[in-house]
């Protein structure tokens, strides 16, 4: 009885999940409500609250379940890569864009809402934060006085722009082409304006 009852609110779950998806399809996550939710989902609102505190909790649990596997696609740490490390970052870049390009109905959705994309911010740039190594400012060609939480912020806004180029563009270019450019950008635009020599 137990397990049917867990299958039960695991499908209940997902039917909720994707209820809001297809709702942020067509409008914003604010002006979302539990109503709107429950109605879509064919559910009443006695059965979303048995399963979420409010559209928050709904929104941050189809939020976690992504950016989840998209933090462990980026869990290695960020340096300036070496020549015999740029293809591991490469490889490293091209998985986060692959998961992207098999989650895109829902990143398609997250990189539209503010809300989301709010989210999506802090978690790479607490992220990249743990993992981005930056030496002290020595050299001449570095950005005097930059803090090392911006170069993390403007990292973390660079990635969430060239992924919704890439999304709302139909994928033109595949992960592994993206993770190239990445790459690029990462060892001979972000490094280099903060003083750590390029491995080109």
């Amino acid at each position: 009885m137990r397990k049917h009852q867990d299958i039960r609110a695991r499908l209940t779950r997902k039917l909720l999940q994707d209820t809001l998806l297809a709702l942020l399809a067509e409008k914003r996550f604010e002006v979302i409500t539990v109503g709107e939710i429950a109605e879509r989902a064919m559910v009443n609102r006695a059965t979303f609250y048995r399963h979420y505190q409010d559209k928050y909790a709904l929104g941050n649990s189809l939020f976690q379940e992504a950016i989840e596997q998209l933090a462990c696609d980026l869990s290695s740490p960020l340096k300036p890569p070496s020549a015999s490390e740029v293809e591991g970052v490469v490889t490293l870049l091209a998985t986060s864009f692959a998961h992207i390009a098999e989650y895109s109905r829902l990143y398609r959705v997250m990189v539209r809402n503010v809300w989301f994309t709010a989210k999506m911010h802090d978690t790479l740039a607490e992220l990249l934060g743990k993992r981005l190594s930056l030496p002290p400012r020595s050299s001449q060609n570095a950005v005097e006085g930059m803090p090392e939480e911006l170069a993390v912020a403007s990292l973390a806004n660079w990635l969430i722009s060239m992924i919704r180029w890439w999304l709302e563009n139909g994928m033109p270019y595949p992960p592994q082409q993206m993770a190239l450019w990445c790459t690029t950008f990462i060892s001979s635009g972000l490094f280099q304006a903060m003083g750590i020599p390029s491995s080109r």
